[in-house]
C-alpha cells in the first residue's frame, strides 16, 4: 500500500497541482487572459480542497480510503480532461473548483490519514518518510514532462495526455491497493484540538507555516512563467522549476539526519532563512541561466 499511495502522490501532485504553471503562458495567449486571472483558478481549487477536506477527512474515519480515493482519481482525471475543452477563465475556474474537491480526496491529507489509521506507531513514520520522500520528485518529474508534452503537442492535448495517465495510473492504484475501512481513532480529536488552539506555541507555528507555506505554493505556481518572462526558453524554465522537487527530496532527508544533532526549531528557522534569501536573490541573478539554478537550489533546500 505504502508504494502505491507513494505513486498516486506523485502523479497526483503532477496533475493537479505542479503542471499547472506549465499551463500558464499557453492558455494566457488562447484564453486572452492575464496571469493573475489564471493564477486565481489554482487558488481557488486551494480553497475549495480546504474547505472540503473536513468532509473528507469524517469519510475516511468512517469508511477508509479505497472507495474515497479511487474516486477521487477518476473525479480528478476527468477534471483535467474537461480542462483542456475550456474556453473562458469562467470555465477554467468550474473546472480547477472541481479539481479542488478531487485533490482533497486524493492527495497528502488523505494519503496520511490512510497511513495513520493502517500503520502502528512504529511502522508509521517510515511509511510517511516513504510517501513523502517519492512524492517529492512530482515537480522534478511533471514540470518537464508537462513542458515537453506542451512543446510537442499543445497545451490541450497535453492535458489530455495527462488526464489519461493519471486515470490508468491511480484509479487501479487505489481501488487495488489501499485498504478499505480503517481502524477507529484511539483519541479524542476535539480534546486534543482543544488543548492545541489554547497553546501560543501552536499559534506561532501556524503563522510561520502559513507563511512559508504560502511563499512554496507561489513559487510552485509562478516560477516557469516568471522564468520565462526573465527570457528563458519554455523547456529551460519548466526543466529549472522541476529542481524543487528534487531538493525537496534532498532537504527533508539532510533535515531527518540533522534532528539528531540539533533542535528541530532551529533547523526548521535555518531553512525558512534559506529560503528568504533565495526569494530575494532570483530576481537579482534569475536572468542568467546558471543564477536562476542557484537561486531555485537554495529556495528549494
Amino acid at each position: 500500500m505504502v508504494a502505491a499511495l507513494a505513486i498516486t502522490q506523485t502523479a497526483g501532485y503532477g496533475v493537479l497541482y505542479y503542471a499547472f504553471s506549465v499551463f500558464i503562458p499557453p492558455m494566457s495567449r488562447d484564453l486572452s487572459a492575464g496571469v493573475a486571472e489564471l493564477t486565481g483558478a489554482i487558488t481557488l481549487s486551494v480553497l475549495v480542497s480546504g474547505l472540503v477536506a473536513p468532509v473528507v477527512g469524517r469519510r475516511l474515519d468512517r469508511h477508509g480510503g479505497r472507495g474515497l480515493m479511487t474516486a477521487g482519481s477518476l473525479l480528478g482525471a476527468l477534471a483535467v480532461l474537461a480542462w483542456s475543452q475550456v474556453r473562458s477563465v469562467a470555465e477554467l475556474y468550474v473546472v480547477c473548483a472541481v479539481m479542488g474537491v478531487a485533490s482533497a480526496m486524493v492527495l497528502y491529507e488523505a494519503a496520511f490519514a490512510v497511513i495513520v489509521a493502517c500503520f502502528d506507531a512504529a511502522r508509521r513514520a517510515r511509511a510517511l518518510l516513504a510517501v513523502t520522500v517519492v512524492a517529492g520528485f512530482a515537480s522534478s518529474v511533471f514540470l518537464p514532462l508537462t513542458g515537453v508534452l506542451v512543446e510537442l503537442y499543445g497545451w490541450r492535448r497535453a492535458l489530455v495526455v495527462l488526464a489519461a495517465g493519471y486515470a490508468v495510473t491511480a484509479v487501479p492504484l487505489h481501488a487495488l491497493a489501499v485498504r478499505g475501512r480503517a481502524a477507529a481513532p484511539h483519541a479524542d480529536r476535539r480534546e486534543i484540538v482543544r488543548t492545541a488552539l489554547r497553546e501560543r506555541p501552536f499559534w506561532l507555528l501556524a503563522a510561520a507555516f502559513l507563511t512559508q507555506t504560502g511563499a512554496v505554493a507561489v513559487m510552485g505556481v509562478l516560477l516557469v512563467t516568471y522564468l520565462i518572462t526573465l527570457g528563458h526558453p519554455p523547456v529551460f524554465a519548466a526543466g529549472v522549476a522541476g529542481l524543487l522537487g528534487v531538493l525537496s527530496v534532498t532537504g527533508r532527508l539532510v533535515t531527518t539526519g540533522l534532528q539528531a544533532r540539533w533542535p528541530v526549531a532551529l533547523i526548521t528557522a535555518a531553512m525558512f532563512g534559506l529560503q528568504g534569501l533565495a526569494a530575494v536573490l532570483l530576481p537579482l541573478v534569475g536572468r542568467d541561466a546558471a543564477g536562476a539554478v542557484v537561486g531555485v537550489v537554495l529556495f528549494g533546500l
